[in-house]
């Protein structure tokens, strides 16, 4: 219902929670792995290092997924109510697509940066100097067209942003710390996703604050740390591929490596499948269940809260048992499983509570999934040498729908003359079932 270093953004509403899970996941992988001898280790940071990646990283969550799971919906069902459902799947599938783009590009040439203030600082405020321009136009916007332009810039921001702060945990914090960090992040990004909808829900009245508070908050732990980050500008002999090279490793031959493309299919649908419902859940409160705005975002907020405790859980202990039993496909089958289950549910509730059980069912499975389809990817991995090429293809996976899925959701809910949001959900499951079809189909791994 969060970042490695070399990836691009994930910035569809489903990954406000996936993100804290895989953190704190990755952070335990981390702190089990021995430190790369031939890379210079960084010096350990302090308490006040950590205070300040947290409260950025919560800042750029917050940038991500307040208008992501609430503000766009909202400002869209004031701009145009009769339409609201085909407005606001255009204005996130086609103002995605810039930052979608983009994101390979900025983490090119932000390793290629040679600024005297050094190659992460000054993405990072680019990136916060371009979103406040694009939270503007936003909260300005009188159309749905000119709402499409300023999503895209704040996609095309959050892409800058992430060149520069993805590669943060890598450089600036040695091994034997990268796991706390990393899962404390992840916690700060939990929160974001749920104080994203409480949040919203407290400013309806001011379209210029609901829009504006985030990357005003992204801005105090920004500016504190570029202040404190010990950055260079890149090495003079530093080896990057041009920008044609980079789009031009993302393919490879899925006849020959077909476990690797089943496993990208696999967290493909189940991306697709989610973000259906993470994209319409306030709809489906305010329409199925007649809540006003106000009322939705809160029992969201409540809702995710407890969601939350779900999938932390089902994450870590899945993460667990998966390496004690040395078995990846039978967790890929549980959240499956879950997940269809809990978008069943959801589509048939008459009240909140039966909601937020079927929400509950979605977030644990996909804790589940989140605690061993990284594992299972860089199991399978087809080139063990080109490890960064492949990991950057795998995480379009969860890219790609974000852009495809709000766009196609409208032809769903028109049936039936409009407003079929279980059908939507129902379509979800059916994709989450397919997940668990491509994991049986997997070879190489049990």
């Amino acid at each position: 219902m969060n970042n490695k270093p070399s990836q691009s953004p994930d910035i569809t509403p489903a990954q406000a929670y996936e993100d804290a899970a895989q953190s704190v996941a990755d952070g335990a992988l981390d702190r089990e792995q021995p430190s790369d001898a031939t890379a210079p280790e960084p010096a350990k940071v302090g308490g006040g290092f950590i205070a300040a990646y947290m409260l950025a990283y919560f800042g750029l969550n917050l940038v991500m997924l307040m208008p992501a799971l609430f503000s766009l919906a909202y400002k869209v069902q004031v701009i145009d109510p009769d339409g609201k459902d085909t407005s606001l799947g255009l204005v996130i599938g086609l103002g995605s697509i810039l930052g979608l783009v983009f994101g390979p590009i900025a983490g090119v040439l932000s390793d290629a940066t040679r600024l005297r203030w050094g190659r992460r600082r000054p993405w990072i405020i680019a990136g916060l100097l371009v979103s406040t321009l694009g939270a503007l136009v936003l909260a300005l916007a009188p159309n749905i067209p000119l709402m499409i332009v300023g999503w895209a810039i704040c996609q095309f921001a959050v892409a800058t942003i992430s060149a520069g702060f993805n590669p943060i945990l890598a450089e600036q914090v040695p091994s034997s710390q990268r796991g706390r960090v990393g899962s404390l992040g992840g916690v700060s990004a939990a929160f974001a996703g749920v104080g994203a909808s409480l949040i919203g829900s407290f400013l309806t009245g001011n379209m210029l604050l609901l829009f504006l508070l985030p990357p005003a908050v992204f801005a105090v732990g920004a500016v504190i740390l570029v202040l404190i980050l010990k950055d260079r500008p890149a090495p003079a002999d530093t080896v990057v591929p041009s920008v044609a090279g980079a789009f031009k490793g993302f393919w490879f031959n899925p006849v020959r490596y077909s476990d690797f493309a089943m496993v990208f299919l696999g967290k493909f649908l189940l991306q697709f499948g989610f973000t259906f419902f993470s994209t319409y859940q306030l709809y489906f409160l305010l329409e199925r269940l007649g809540f006003t705005p106000e009322q939705a975002a809160q029992s969201l907020a409540a809702a995710g809260g407890i969601s939350l405790l779900a999938l932390m859980g089902f994450a870590v202990l899945g993460g667990f048992l998966s390496d004690k039993l040395r078995r990846r496909k039978p967790f890929i089958w549980l959240a499956a499983g879950l997940i269809a289950t809990g978008l069943i549910v959801v589509s048939t509730a008459p009240n909140l509570v039966v909601f937020i059980i079927g929400g509950t069912l979605l977030s644990a499975g996909s804790g589940a999934f989140n605690s061993v389809d990284l594992a299972m990817a860089t199991d399978l991995l087809p080139e063990k040498d080109k490890a960064g090429k492949y990991m950057s293809i795998y995480y379009l996976s969860s890219g790609i729908p974000g852009v495809i899925a709000p766009i196609i959701a409208p032809l769903i809910i028109a049936i039936g003359g409009g407003g079929n949001y279980p059908a939507l959900f129902i379509s979800g499951a059916i994709l989450a079932i397919g997940t668990g079809i491509t994991t049986w189909r997997i070879r190489g791994v049990r």
